[in-house]
């Protein structure tokens, strides 16, 4: 049976697991039906389809009924999924007024000494991802949002991999982003302001991409098995620092990139 990729992905994202999902979406094109049908369509044994049949009927998409010694399940409506998103974010509204209560005293408990920095390690393409998403949630919090860019044409290849909407995030919230580029590539983007650094004033092995944001400084590379990793490091000298060290290399730089087009959406 071919289920509908949309549906199964769109239950996924409210943390359903693959086999209830799939099993939803198996009862959806059949009527009702007994656990012996539904796991012969899915392909999954039937005291997992079990499982996943009580829990589906938990969440309300399906209702069960019992007919001599057999129960028999139907889909509901798929307007019970809206059920689900409103539960869900009922939750995350409770979570978030709990986390106001919880969280300053943990911050305030953990803060590193006086003057100290914090440095944070993040290691594969899900750390890249915590390390891109850092810099959208501290530039958003600034008054003027923008950050600094060095890139390098050999670590763009995994810098979005994961996050291929960085990009649209960023523009969308209207953080800017000047990018110093080493190598050739990168393209104009909405927000953005591009110069190159001509590749005889780099050294051959030079392989990082370095942001500068608030009051930290990132940086991302990878390992030799080619594993990408990050390093945030919070420091408000530190990232002053840098950001000083751009501009006079900024300043100094003649290859400036071309306009950007309008609504044009190219990363950074």
């Amino acid at each position: 049976m071919k289920f509908d990729a949309r549906l199964v992905d769109l239950l996924l994202s409210l943390d359903l697991s693959r086999t209830d999902a799939l099993t939803y979406a198996a009862l959806l094109q059949v009527d009702t039906v007994s656990i012996r049908k539904i796991a012969a369509y899915t392909g999954i044994n039937r005291g997992t389809t079990y499982e996943a049949l009580k829990r589906l009927v938990t969440l309300g998409l399906i209702s069960v009924k019992k007919r001599g010694q057999r129960e028999y399940y139907t889909a509901e409506s798929p307007d019970k999924i809206y059920d689900l998103i409103r539960d869900k974010r009922r939750d995350l509204l409770d979570a978030s007024t709990a986390a106001k209560a919880v969280v300053p005293t943990l911050i305030a408990k953990h803060a590193p000494p006086s003057g100290r920095p914090v440095v944070r390690y993040y290691e594969g393409d899900d750390g890249v991802v915590m390390v891109l998403k850092d810099v959208l949630q501290t530039c958003r919090g600034m008054k003027d949002p923008y950050y600094y860019a060095y890139s390098d044409k050999h670590i763009r290849q995994y810098l979005y991999r994961e996050f291929p909407q960085f990009t649209d995030r960023r523009i969308a919230e209207g953080i800017k982003v000047k990018v110093i580029s080493v190598g050739e590539g990168g393209e104009p983007a909405q927000g953005a302001e591009r110069k190159w650094l001509p590749t005889e004033q780099a050294a051959a092995d030079v392989s990082s991409y370095v942001l500068i944001y608030g009051s930290k400084m990132a940086i991302i590379s990878i390992s030799s098995d080619l594993t990408p990793y990050g390093v945030v490091i919070k420091d408000s000298r530190t990232a002053a620092m840098q950001r000083l060290i751009f501009e006079q290399l900024w300043s100094c730089l003649l290859y400036t990139s071309p306009s950007p087009r309008d609504g044009a959406t190219s990363r950074m």
